[in-house]
């Protein structure tokens, strides 16, 4: 590394010193540990610097609060990023004050059924949701616990209930939100299609490998 490169460094380290201290009495580990960390912010997101470093310093908090916030073991920058843009955007959607916090935002989201997720009209894809249906599969709710006690005979009309409250969705989804075998919902979508009540089609994410196929209720 230069030597102008070295002294930029020391400057941030200085600069982020300051910051921390204006908190608690901050020792010298700490500092270097967040710079580090900060630093690996800067690189993953190929941010140009790390100036002004309150700046970078209060962003870097807030994707380490929705890390713990949805429990993500470990920190993976281009994906907290996602993740803070689909929360501000809900945020929004929300009509909430841009000082709520992430937390106060993700635990609100968790609380909330499908269909009220469903109304704020999250992309199936959205990352968020995945880790929302996480959240939302290990609780009791009406529409998972049909899915879970019904019989044959009633499936049909609960994935059918799933899929106008939030769908389009994959088969793979549909087992996440449901915990109901595969094969199980395959057999039922059939019908839900030959009554006409489901449609099927391919969606392609990616240049290569296979389409997915998505169902999605005839409204």
């Amino acid at each position: 590394m230069s030597y102008n490169g070295r002294l930029h460094e020391q400057e941030e380290i200085k600069d982020l010193q300051r910051l921390l201290s204006l908190k608690d009495n901050i020792s010298d580990d700490l500092v270097i540990t967040t710079w580090n960390s900060l630093k690996k912010m800067q690189e993953e997101l190929e941010l140009s610097s790390l100036y002004p470093i309150k700046q970078h310093y209060y962003f870097f908090q807030k994707l380490e609060e929705i890390r713990k916030a949805l429990n993500l073991t470990s920190t993976n920058f281009p994906q907290l990023n996602q993740l803070y843009i689909e929360i501000i955007t809900i945020r929004e959607l929300l009509g909430l004050p841009e000082t709520t916090p992430m937390s106060e935002i993700i635990t609100l989201l968790q609380k909330e059924s499908l269909e009220n997720l469903a109304s704020l009209d999250i992309r199936h894809d959205s990352l968020l949701l995945k880790f929302l249906m996480h959240s939302v599969s290990k609780k009791p709710h009406s529409i998972l616990a049909k899915a879970r006690s019904a019989q044959l005979h009633d499936l049909d009309r609960v994935l059918f209930e799933i899929l106008k409250a939030y769908g389009p969705l994959s088969r793979p989804e549909l087992v996440q939100f449901t915990g109901v075998p595969r094969s199980t919902i395959y057999d039922s979508l059939e019908r839900l299609i030959l009554k006409g009540l489901v449609a099927q089609y391919s969606e392609r994410k990616s240049p290569v490998g296979r389409p997915t196929t998505i169902f999605e209720a005839i409204k």
